[in-house]
């Protein structure tokens, strides 16, 4: 076992979850929580992405939900691809001959975006790779359902999956012709598809980061989907706390198994646990191999990762519960200069193997 890891061996898995408490021109004032605190908390809480964020944060100064709201709002315009009418779903419908689709990206959120998921496809060759859309559908995980896969329709949909410039480029443009920048996505094949699922959330937390601390808040949770960032102090003048709880179906009842201290950093999950369906006759997994074709098929059931952004931390969750735990630790081993925390909880039998890495140890409470 590589020194920088250490292993302890549960009986029950355990996995991400996190509780906590957005901003345009403010309406009304979010109600301030009363408890005997050192610090006065402010909360608040809505709807986004198909789910539900919460924010705390330590100010006098007020940030409202409206402006928040019309935050993601925005994102959801940007690179949602369950919204009709979106930037991606434009991009992704475009089948012209010449396969370029120009905009102006006056939000800077697709391109940050895409820039962002080329880079952790490199570092990860592959493992992480937004062009998986037509995969997804492939295997039944997008908008419409399937009962069999055969080998020859995996081999076809691969040559549209890639971030290779061949497959997908990307180009910003300042022409003295326009008033504005304008941005190219080319595509080599009309098929070619992309799927900002995987960063976007984490994205759009780190935007929402942006907002709070221009605002004057430095101490805040962000809570979105169960994806968190954490910044500065609680309300008690301590480092925000999570709960981690055991990975159970969602009919199942929620069970706390630990407590994790959060500094200055953002968290994120990705599992394999809850998303399947049956095709071919069996039980298959969402997360999808973009190097093979197919869902993965090992032992990590969930990956949680501790990065600096939640946009980084997203990503690499989602690489390396494609990749497994060995390539994953090996990864890690090779790239001390990204500079991520993990804890992967992985299936044993009828037990569950955790797999952390070292710095965490003094962070875990178990309960």
């Amino acid at each position: 076992m590589r020194n920088t890891f250490y292993l302890v061996l549960f009986f029950f898995a355990i996995a991400m979850w996190s509780c906590g408490d957005g901003s345009s021109e403010p309406t009304s004032p979010p109600e301030k929580e009363v408890a005997p605190t050192l610090f006065p908390l402010t909360s608040f809480a809505g709807k986004a992405q198909g789910t539900t964020y919460s924010i705390k944060y330590i100010n006098d100064s007020l940030v409202y939900k409206e402006g928040v709201d019309s935050l993601l709002l925005q994102f959801d315009k940007d690179l949602s691809t369950w919204r009709d009418g979106s930037l991606i779903n434009q991009i992704n419908d475009w089948n012209r001959t010449d396969r370029t689709f120009s905009f102006i990206d006056s939000t800077k959120n697709f391109s940050v975006v895409f820039d962002l998921s080329r880079e952790v496809y490199l570092k990860t060759n592959g493992a992480f790779d937004p062009t998986v859309f037509p995969l997804v559908e492939l295997w039944g995980f997008g908008k419409k359902s399937v009962s069999e896969v055969s080998e020859d329709s995996v081999a076809a949909t691969l040559q549209y999956v890639g971030m290779e410039p061949a497959k997908v480029d990307m180009l910003e443009l300042n022409r003295d012709t326009y008033i504005y920048d304008h941005t190219e996505i080319r595509k080599g094949y009309p098929e070619v598809k992309l799927d900002f699922n995987a960063i976007a959330q984490g994205y759009s937390i780190d935007l929402i980061a942006d907002y709070l601390e221009s605002n004057g808040v430095q101490d805040y949770m962000i809570e979105l989907g169960g994806e968190v960032l954490c910044k500065g102090i609680n309300q008690d003048g301590r480092a925000w706390r999570i709960a981690i709880d055991k990975p159970k179906s969602l009919a199942e009842q929620r069970e706390f198994q630990a407590l994790l201290d959060v500094e200055n950093k953002a968290v994120a999950t990705s599992g394999s646990y809850r998303k399947f369906k049956e095709v071919n006759g069996k039980r298959v997994s969402h997360a999808i191999d973009p190097r093979t074709g197919y869902p993965v098929d090992h032992n990590l059931l969930s990956a949680t990762v501790l990065a600096k952004s939640c946009g980084i931390a997203d990503a690499y969750a989602t690489a390396f519960l494609v990749m497994g735990p060995e390539a994953s630790l090996s990864f890690l081993d090779e790239h001390p200069e990204l500079g991520l925390e993990v804890y992967f909880i992985l299936s044993e039998g009828d037990q569950f193997q955790v797999l952390m890495s070292e710095s965490l140890k003094e962070k875990i409470i178990e309960l």
